[in-house]
């Protein structure tokens, strides 16, 4: 399998995004190369060193790193944690001279990029995730944060990475679930900006269940391109970057409900679901076209129906708490066709009403 890159470029940074298979190496050779004086402190969770904790520790031997282990899970994500993080580096004497390397899924991405961005008022940070989800989402783009009980991400930074390093080979080991929450993002992509995509996602499900080499590599390649071209033209989510919130609705409210215990990527197929309803209702999207999208979802087994149980008005009020509302009211992706998104004067998410966004969740029980 080759090896590609992708720049991400703005007037104040440019870093490479790596992906391909056996690239922790080639992780450990670009510190060597650019950062030879730091001090090397590795961040990662329990899960991730029980199953790659020797690869890892090979890989990186030589740089002679710091690693601190944290448990696994979205309870991790939290200010606590982060405190508890910053603590440990200043009594060890960790100054600005530190790099840090997260090596994990979005749970470590998020947080350890919120410490690299306050840390001696900020220090470089290198990505190496280990799930689908993280390679083609949270690695990218320079968002960080930590969840609270009114929400999640409501606390957070933009902090750009120095390197991204994507290795395939960690994928061979992760467990269907989190395949499956990957899944759902990649899917989003597809239907927001690229309906060629979504195409070749759906005439290829049995090879990308089945792992399958290079139609894995090519959605992920995809994936990474058409986000980076969106964060190049919008890292602050001012506009253009609203696009990536399809679904994120309806689905950080679902993750809010079940207390962060259900997936992030189940939860956004469940708001894709729901917001492309959304769509419908508002005459925007026709039914054929959210059809395809309910049957890809399914095809991988993704959920599309809430629990009946879900009360619809607890919903509604979680989203009114959401980052992404303004004056308490909650705002939508909304989407014309499979790789178009409504826009407006600049303006990518809407508020919708109330009615319509009940009768949204109600339709998709």
């Amino acid at each position: 399998m080759e090896k590609i890159s992708a720049s991400v470029k703005r007037n104040d940074y440019n870093y490479q995004i790596y992906l391909g298979s056996g690239i922790l190496n080639d992780a450990a050779k670009h510190i060597q190369k650019n950062h030879p004086d730091k001090k090397l402190v590795i961040i990662t969770d329990d899960s991730v060193g029980k199953i790659c904790g020797n690869k890892i520790k090979d890989s990186f031997s030589e740089l002679e790193p710091y690693v601190i282990s944290l448990p696994a899970g979205e309870k991790t994500k939290s200010r606590e944690t982060k405190n508890k993080v910053e603590d440990i580096l200043l009594g060890k004497n960790y100054g600005r001279d530190t790099l840090i390397v997260a090596i994990g899924g979005g749970v470590i991405g998020d947080l350890s990029g919120y410490i690299a961005s306050t840390y001696n008022r900020g220090i470089p940070i290198i990505h190496i995730p280990t799930t689908l989800l993280a390679m083609v989402d949270s690695s990218i783009g320079g968002k960080t944060g930590v969840n609270t009980r009114h929400g999640k991400n409501i606390i957070g930074s933009i902090w750009q990475p120095d390197a991204v390093f994507a290795d395939m080979d960690f994928l061979k080991t992760l467990p269907k679930e989190e395949f499956l929450n990957g899944m759902a993002e990649i899917i989003k992509m597809s239907i927001i900006l690229d309906k060629g995509l979504f195409s070749y996602i759906g005439d290829n499900v049995d090879k990308i269940l089945d792992k399958n080499k290079d139609e894995l590599q090519h959605i992920i390649s995809r994936s990474i391109e058409l986000k980076k071209d969106v964060i190049e033209k919008d890292e602050a989510e001012a506009g253009l970057r609203q696009k990536l919130n399809f679904g994120h609705t309806v689905g950080h409210a679902l993750e809010n409900h079940y207390d962060y215990k259900k997936k992030h990527g189940l939860c956004v197929s469940l708001g894709m679901a729901a917001e492309s309803k959304i769509s419908v209702l508002s005459g925007l999207l026709q039914e054929e076209e959210q059809s395809r999208i309910i049957s890809l979802l399914e095809a991988f087994g993704l959920p599309t129906k809430i629990e009946n149980k879900v009360e619809n008005s607890k919903i509604v009020s979680l989203m009114k708490i959401d980052k992404k509302s303004r004056v308490q009211k909650p705002h939508f992706v909304m989407i014309n066709g499979i790789g178009q998104v409504k826009s407006e004067n600049g303006k990518y998410s809407f508020e919708v009403s109330e009615e319509i966004i009940i009768n949204s969740i109600e339709k998709s029980k």
